[in-house]
């Protein structure tokens, strides 16, 4: 098992050291990100990976809110896609805390923050997935969370990717044959989420060098 905090802070310090060139896409958020291979289903964009393990929008002392001068500011990025919340709603679920408000609260904080620092760049919100098996506990809340999302993107006129409906099943949770561990994709969960994330980015027409 990762230990989410050490690991938060390796990864902080490679971010630091990487060189990275202007005009990436920046992938913002915890596993789902950390783990998804761009070369393999996204071949023909350029993205910078900031996603973390178990990494959540930043209520306590770290987080995405903490992380956005070396994950976004600093990178001048052609586009910014966030997807972040589960991981919170993990927390309210086995602790109940943080509350959904003050989640919700955060999440507001980083979006304003990307806006006002890069008023021009292309940046949307990626819905949160859906959970089964060991991690069904977190369902209830799911649905909810992602109908604060579309209303956090609409109020800052971002685009809102909704690809819950893509992968969840009658019961209202993550259809088994897109997951390994009723929480993270495999690669056929990976394969839709490419497609969508690929028709956002054609929307765009970014030229990239």
């Amino acid at each position: 098992m990762i230990d989410a905090e050490a690991h938060y802070f390796e990864k902080l310090a490679a971010f630091k050291s990487e060189s990275i060139e202007p005009g990436g896409i920046v992938l913002l958020g915890s596993s789902h990100f950390e783990w998804f291979d761009t070369a393999k289903f996204l071949p023909k964009w350029r993205f910078v990976n900031r996603g973390i393990v178990s990494d959540r929008i930043g209520v306590t002392d770290r987080g995405i809110l903490h992380r956005l001068d070396v994950s976004v500011f600093d990178l001048s990025p052609a586009c910014v896609i966030l997807q972040n919340g589960v991981n919170d709603l993990g927390e309210l679920w086995r602790h109940g805390e943080p509350s959904v408000k003050d989640i919700i609260a955060c999440y507001e904080q980083v979006v304003a923050r990307i806006k006002t620092r890069l008023p021009d760049t292309p940046f949307a919100i990626v819905s949160i997935l859906p959970t089964t098996g060991d991690f069904a506990g977190i369902t209830p809340w799911i649905a909810p969370f992602n109908v604060e999302l579309k209303r956090i993107a609409k109020d800052a006129n971002l685009e809102f990717i909704d690809f819950y409906p893509d992968v969840v099943g009658p019961d209202s949770q993550l259809r088994g044959e897109l997951t390994y561990d009723g929480l993270h994709l495999n690669e056929d969960g990976y394969s839709l989420y490419a497609e969508r994330l690929d028709a956002y980015l054609a929307s765009l027409e970014l030229t990239q060098p």
